[in-house]
Formats: structure tokens, sequence, C-alpha cells
């Protein structure tokens, strides 16, 4: 065997550089041992970036130190012999935990026990053993867990404390008194196994539940913990200690051909447990330290580490991270199935024999047919081929469970794992299956339990390929949270959750959702909107549209479903898209978005997807601010496809109605004052305000003027105006001043001192030369600022930042920076520039995306200052670490469109330049 070659290779190299030493104590010929450690952790690293597997280097490492230890007790015993002048005293060194079953991660603890023979005193002898064998083990940089203590002592140990007992249960012998280590064996198994199986079971279960709700409670995490997490290295180390408690044997052999563990599961998850060792010494090597967090700033190195490269235009770290997903959720599955069969008192007669402690059940059980019967709310194979002549009843189970509100039994999980083979492409166009298959999908509210079902024992994505490429399909993007595959079940699970919620925020989804006629559509249509990402496509939104047109071909849609289905999946970002990038009092937006969609059942099924997808991705991705504008968009798009012609109407200017309206909202005195509001503000101005919003323009007009003809010292203090809006989660700052050069530039570095978020921002020129501002911002944690003193820092540092043209913002965005207490963005997220003169009539379009930072904006906007640009409206997106911003932009000198190329492609660089570098200066 390979593995005995190297150990012999070990044995033969401590011959050389320990035997030398002889009976010397240990602590006093240290850089020896340490040397001999030096040479042979470098060979396990060098193996082990050669490729090395996971069990393989673990069980080196731990043969490494067994020769150490054996080198060291041998002579620690004859130095203490020696040294107390009597006799040897029977000790055994017992390895413990995860070294005694043999696995060793670079910095993993060395957990030992000194088994003795002697009372409650402790003789100079074993108390110099102890100090020698634990002083080098520290002193050679090892972190150890150890113990001494009697064989009473232990057994009593073991019994008031399961931790203990576990450790014990994995014990092996190292050097000693083989005697006393066997008598050990042999009483521990005696008196805290034997007996104890049902409480010690029991206690392993509720154990695994606990740690599963501490570490996430779900596989799919974006920084899992290897060891302690969902389908983690104990979930596996679980199901073998409760085996043992039986068997004796520590092995997930003993589970195989006993109706227990198909031999294809078993490979399943040894392959699993072998990646975990595997990536968790890694992570070891690259940390320096003992560490079982995957976090996302490592996820690339470990994948360049460990070999792996880009695929399918995903990532290194995407592709290892798949890996993990796919080999973890192997294990919890296996592992949940077993268990559960364990709670239930699942017996056969293979099974009864290895598990007879377990108690027996036999509930009433109701049949349905000759397939099935229910048992405890679970629905049970009626035998065991009962797929083999018939595959259609596989299908019939879900349609079961969904119809009576069943779940499956671990055995018909079994059963149906084992069965695929029978999904084949024949299967996929069969009338049966597909029937139930639409059936299922046109239940509201009870759609997301049964996919989640199918998805758990692989059957979905057998009969829907489609969606089967997503399974633990990882994406680092800026806001998902999820792999691919859960992404989707999660957003399904959502839109399921309207069906009953009373949240006054959510009762007009729910409205939408009861008075939708063909839930089979959207429901679809979720399952399958992120499908392209699997062929690696970006934006995925088309490759998705593909995909959905072959499953509707396939289920036999109508031409009506097939032509809804293909617009959702084309378009399932479009309406939070333009809401949040597009000017919405834009008459031209809305008639662009609603010649997309069509007509009022189609926009009603994109909104109950745009919540669900907005929901299913995180909770950085629905915000109350999107939400607004989303809801806005959809309304006017409403009354537009209602009536175009009264839209067109409504939404002409009516000046002389809204100064009507506006004078008999304001006292006599102000008469002059509007109409010279009305006279100098641009068109777009009317479209973006009503009525209360203009009566408040005219007073903080009046204010400013008021302050410039009163002010002795400061002509250019601007009047400034704050409202909290508490229900859409952020705060409105309107102000009036001056038209000033980087105005725009020295407002959003005011708001950036603090640091506040920008969430959009109107310009609105006047011919007077007045400039009104209107800014909606939040704080760095997406709600409303309402700190009186984060007004009082913008006000402050505005009136300063006008008064004097050489202020300097940089030193304040650099203290703001350091202060800041938000995480930082730990993904890379590409810089991108577009500059659009298609879309919009009258502005060029900048948008940009990048990793958002304090200070961005400023930047941006002192950037496009000096290119004599002008911004007068904006949509500034900013989500879970990046910004998404698009900006409306006119010729500082022309007031039109930025047409020439050239100029264009410098914009383009110098913003890059901008976004980049940071710091820009006046």
């Amino acid at each position: 065997m390979k593995a005995s070659r190297e150990l012999e290779k070990v044995l033969a190299h401590a011959e050389t550089r320990l035997a030398p030493t002889g009976a010397r104590r240990p602590t006093d010929v240290l850089p020896l041992y340490k040397k001999f450690l030096k040479v042979e952790e470098h060979r396990l690293r060098l193996r082990h970036q050669a490729g090395g597997s996971g069990r393989e280097i673990c069980t080196r490492r731990a043969e490494l130190v067994d020769v150490l230890l054996g080198y060291v007790f041998g002579a620690a015993s004859s130095a203490a012999a020696r040294g107390n002048g009597g006799p040897e005293v029977p000790l055994a060194l017992i390895a413990l935990g995860g070294y005694g079953r043999g696995e060793l991660n670079p910095f993993s603890d060395i957990d030992v026990m000194l088994l003795h023979r002697q009372g409650a005193e402790v003789s100079p002898h074993l108390e110099e053993m102890v100090n020698q064998i634990l002083y080098l083990l520290w002193d050679s940089g090892f972190k150890v867990g150890h113990s001494t203590r009697s064989i009473k002592e232990a057994i009593a140990q073991a019994n008031s404390d399961m931790r203990t007992k576990t450790a014990m249960l994995e014990a092996r012998f190292l050097a000693g008194d083989t005697e006393l280590a066997r008598e050990f064996r042999e009483q521990f198994r005696a008196k805290c196994v034997v007996g104890h199986e049902r409480d010690y079971v029991k206690m392993r279960m509720d154990d695994q539940v606990a740690r599963h709700k501490k570490f996430g409670d779900s596989v799919y995490l974006q920084e899992p913990n290897l060891k302690s997490g969902c389908g983690g290295l104990r979930d596996y180390q679980n199901l073998l200690w409760i085996t043992y408690f039986k068997e004796g044997s520590l092995s997930t052999n003993q589970l195989v051909g006993k109706d227990w563990l198909s031999e294809s599961d078993q490979r399943r998850i040894e392959r699993a447990y072998d990646f975990l060792l595997r990536l968790r010494t890694d992570l070891h090597y690259a940390t320096g330290r003992a560490t079982d967090i995957l976090h996302l700033n490592l996820q690339e190195q470990i994948a360049i580490r460990l070999g792996y490269s880009p695929r399918k235009g995903q990532l290194r770290s995407e592709t290892l991270m798949r890996d993990y997903y796919n080999h973890t959720r192997n294990i919890l599955r296996v592992t949940e199935r077993i268990t559960e069969q364990f709670v239930s008192g699942h017996v056969t007669s293979k099974t009864r024999a290895l598990f007879s402690f377990l108690p027996l059940i036999r509930a009433h059980k109701t049949p349905i047919g000759d397939s099935f019967f229910i048992r405890n709310k679970q629905l049970h194979p009626a035998r065991r081929d009962v797929f083999r002549g018939d595959p259609e009843q596989m299908m019939r189970a879900f349609e079961l469970a969904q119809e009576r509100d069943l779940d499956l039994s671990p055995e018909l999980e079994d059963l149906l794992s084992r069965s695929l083979r029978h999904v084949t492409r024949t299967y996929q166009y069969a009338r049966g299956p597909r029937v139930r298959f639409k059936s299922t999908l046109s239940q509201k509210g009870r759609v997301g339990r049964i996919l989640r079902m199918m998805h758990r024992v692989d059957f979905l994505g057998r009969y829907i390929p489609e969606f089967g490429q997503l399974t633990c399909l990882v994406q680092h993007e800026f806001l998902h949270r999820y792999t691919a595959d859960e992404h989707t079940l999660v957003c399904i699970d959502k839109l399921d959750a309207l069906t009953e919620t009373s949240d006054p925020k959510l009762v007009a989804y729910r409205t939408i959702f009861e008075q939708l006629t063909d839930p089979l559509v959207l429901y679809l249509a979720l399952l399958l909107h992120d499908s392209g990402k699997a062929v690696g496509a970006r934006p995925h939104a088309e490759a998705s549209a593909l995909f959905a047109q072959r499953v509707a071909t396939r289920l036999q849609l109508s031409s009506e479903q097939r032509k809804s289905l293909i617009l959702l999946v084309d378009h399932h970002l479009t309406l939070s898209r333009m809401a949040q990038q597009r000017n919405l009092d834009d008459p031209a937006t809305v008639m662009e978005f609603a010649q997309i969609v069509k007509d009022q059942k189609n926009l009603d099924a994109l909104m109950l997807l745009t919540l669900a997808d907005g929901q299913g991705t995180s909770a950085d991705a629905w915000s109350d601010w999107k939400e607004s504008l989303v809801w806005q968009l959809f309304h006017q798009t409403s009354r537009y496809l209602a009536d175009r012609k009264s839209y067109y109407e409504q939404t002409r200017i009516a000046r002389e109605t809204l100064l009507t309206a506006v004078a008999a909202n304001l006292p006599q005195d102000y008469a002059e004052e509007i109409e010279a509001h009305f006279e100098y503000v641009p068109d777009h101005y009317f479209r973006s305000n009503g009525v209360p919003d203009i009566v408040e323009h005219v007073k903080l007009l009046r204010s400013f003027l008021e302050n410039v003809s009163s002010a002795k010292e400061f002509l250019l203090k601007p009047a400034v105006k704050w409202k909290v809006v508490t229900e859409q989660g952020h705060t409105v700052m309107t102000f009036c001043s001056w038209e000033r050069e980087r105005l725009l530039a020295k407002v959003a570095g005011s708001f950036a001192v603090v640091p506040l978020n920008i969430l959009s921002a109107d310009v609105f020129p006047r011919d007077d030369n007045a400039v009104l501002g209107v800014f909606r911002v939040c704080d760095t944690k997406a709600q409303p600022v309402s700190n009186p003193r984060d007004f009082e820092v913008v006000e402050q540092t505005l009136c300063r930042a006008l008064e004097d043209e050489s202020f300097d913002f940089v030193p304040l965005i650099e203290k703001a920076k350091r202060s800041s207490r938000g995480a930082a963005l730990g993904i890379e997220f590409p810089t991108r520039i577009a500059i659009d003169n298609e879309t919009h009539p009258t502005y060029t379009l900048i948008e940009f995306q990048a990793p958002d930072r304090i200070g961005l904006l400023y930047d941006v906007l002192s950037c496009l200052d000096r290119e004599n640009v002008l911004i007068p409206l904006s949509r500034i997106n900013t989500q879970a670490g990046a910004a998404i911003d698009t900006l409306y932009a006119i010729d500082g000198s022309t007031h039109g469109k930025i047409t020439d190329s050239q100029r264009i492609r410098t914009i383009q660089q110098h913003l890059k330049d901008a976004i980049l570098r940071g710091s820009a200066k006046p």
C-alpha cells in the first residue's frame, strides 16, 4: 500500500533523527524533534500540492504524530523512571477525537489521554511523563487537548458528557501499556455503549438539529463552515458515531446492503467527505491557522491553489463552490434520510438486526391504490418495485403529496432517488407525467414545497433538465446569496407565501396574485428565469428565454401561454431595471415599457415575478425605495394600457391648472413668486412634482432669497429642507442655491462625509440662475436619515464648499472611509461604463456600474464637471456593495446630446480613471 510505503519513510527518518537521542528528556533535545517535524510537514505539504487526497494527507499527518509521540513517550518514560529512581508505572497514551480517528488537518488539535491505574494522588513519575509530552507538543506548535485519567474516571466522564463520550468512542492506542488500553476499551463498550444506545442516538440527533440551526440551516451559504455546517464533515461523522453504537465500526460499510445505504450513495458521501478534508487542509495552509469558515475573499485564492480553471463563463471560485455545494448536498441528503429512518423506527429484516435498540413503530396505514399508503402523514411506497413497471407513479407520488398535504417517507425518497433512470426523454414527453406536472404548477400557494421535494431527490432536474443544469450553480454576483437552484426555489416560496400574507406591504401583491387566471405560466417562468446562467450567458435572460421555449414545446403549452412564458423569462429583469435606472416622469419610459409587456395580464405577472425575484435574491435586493419605483412604473403603465389617449392627455403639462392649485395653497403675497417659478423652471419639473411639492419649493425659494438679501457675510448660503419618508425608506433633502460650477459634485461630496447614500438626484435650473435640487438619501444601512447631527454636517460642509472654490473634500471623505463600519465588498465586481444616445430623445445616458465606496459619486460628478457635462437627472442605485447608476447628461455648451465619438471615448476613459483611482481633485 502506498500509505505504508510513506509511513516506512517517516519511520526511517525518525530512526535517523530521533533514535540517537536515546533516553534523553524530549524537552532537552527539542530542536531535533522540531527539525524532524519541519522536514516531514514540508513533505506533506508538497504531497497535498501534488494532488494528494483529503483522507491521504490527513491520515499521513496522524501517522506522523503517531511516530513522534511514540519516541516522545518512550524517551519521557525512561527519563521519568531514571529521574525519580522508582519503577515505571503502567501508563497508556490514547489518541481521542479526530486524532483517534486518524484524521488530522494541518492545524487540527491533538487530543490525547494518559491512562493510568493510580488513585487520586498523582505520582512524580506520572507528572513528569505528562509534562514531557505536553511541553514538547506545545513547543512544537501543536494545539493540544489533554487529560490524565484512570479507567474509572474516564468512564464516569464519558457517561456525564456526550462530547467526551464521542471523543473516547474513537479512542486509539498509541504507546505504553497495551493491557491497560485493552481493558479501557472493554469497559468503555460495556459501561458507556451497551444500554446507552437510545439516549446516545437521541442526543446526537438533537445535536445535529441544533448545530444546523446555529450554522445557517442551509448547505447553500456563501461562507460555509466546512466542519459544522449543513452537509459538512460533522454530519458524516455523526452518522458513523450512531452506527458504531451497534456495530462497533466507524465505517459506512456497515450500512450498505441493509436497506439504509445504496452503494452509489456510499460512493457519493465518501467522495464528498474526501473533498471536504482536502478543502479544509488547503484552507489551513492558506490561512496558516485552524479555521473552518470558507470566507468569500479566500475562495478565489483556494480555487487557484486546488487547480481550478474558469469554466463556461464561471470564475474559478464559482466552480470550486459548485463542487462544494454538490458534495455537501449529497452528505446532507443521505444522512438526513437515514436519521429520519432511525427516528421513524423504519425496520426491515436486515435493519432490525442492525438497530434492534430503536423503537418498533407500527402506526395505522391507509392504502392509496396499489402503489402507496399513508402512515404518520407520510407517503410510503407499497412495494420496492412500484416504479419499475409504471414510472408515471413517480409523478403521481408528488401529486398525492400536494393533494393530501403529505411528506415523502425516507423510504419513498430513497426509492425515487434510485429510480431516476426511468426519467428518460420519452418520459419527459409523455402525456401522463406532463398533465400531472402542469396540474402541480397550477395550484396557487402550494407549488414550492412540492418542487423542493422533487429537487431533493433530483427528480426535478431530470424531468426539467433546463433547471437541472442550475443545481449548485454558484454566481458570485453583488446581490445573489444563494446558488442558482436554491435562489429559484426561494423565489417560488416567496410567491407561494403571498396567498396567505397579511403583511400590509404585500397585500397589493396578494390581490394581483388572486386575480391571476393562469398561475402555471408564472410558476414556470420563475422556475426557468435563470436557466441561461447554466451555459455562462451574460446577460442570461435571452438564453433563459430560449430554454423556456424548449420547455413550453415539451409541455405543450398553448400559443398564448408560450408567448407569455417567453416574455416573462426574457424580461424578468426589465421592470426592476427600468424603474431604478430610467426617468419615470418621462412618458417615453412608460410607453417603451408598455410596448414590451403588451397587456395588463403580462404586466401583473411580471410584477409578481419581479417581487419574488427581488425577495428571493437577498434582503438588500428589495428595499422600500426600489419597491416604490417599481410600483410607480407599474401604475403608470397600467394607466397607459387601459386608455392610451387618456394617458397622453393626463401627461400633458397643464401649467395653468397647476398654477391655480398652487396659488390656492399659498397666501396671496406669493403670487409674483409663483408666477416667476412657473415661468423659470424647465418643463420636466412639472412631470416630477405635484402640487404639495411645488408649494414647498416656492416657500424654500422665498427663504433662499430672503437669506441672500439679509446675509452680510455669505451670500451663497443655500436654503435646505429635510423630510423623512419612513414608509419608502429614504429622506428627501431639497435645497435652493445659485447656479455654481461643480454644484452637483459639491452636494454629493457633502453627503459622502457623513456618509450617506444618494438614491436619486434631480436638479432643476431656473432661468434666473437659481437652482432647485431634490436628493433622496438613506444611511449606509438603507434606512431613512433622521439624525439632526447628520443634517447639520451636510449643510455646514456644503456651505463651506460653496463659499470656498478651492475647498478640498478628499481629506473629509478619507476620514469618513476610516470611521465607517460598513462592510467592504467581498467579491469582485466589474466596472462598466456605457454612454448611450439611442434610448432617450433629448438626453445622453451615462450608465456605470462599479464597486460602491464612500465618495464614488463625488468622484464621478467631479470628473463630469471637468468634462463640461451637466446632469439634470439621475437614478442612483446602490445595493449590496455595488453602484449601478444612470445619469441623464447634456453638453454644458450646447445643452444638447453629447454626440462627438472622440469626446465620448475621452469621457469614458476619464470616468474609468475616476472610478478606479478615486480622490478626484477640483
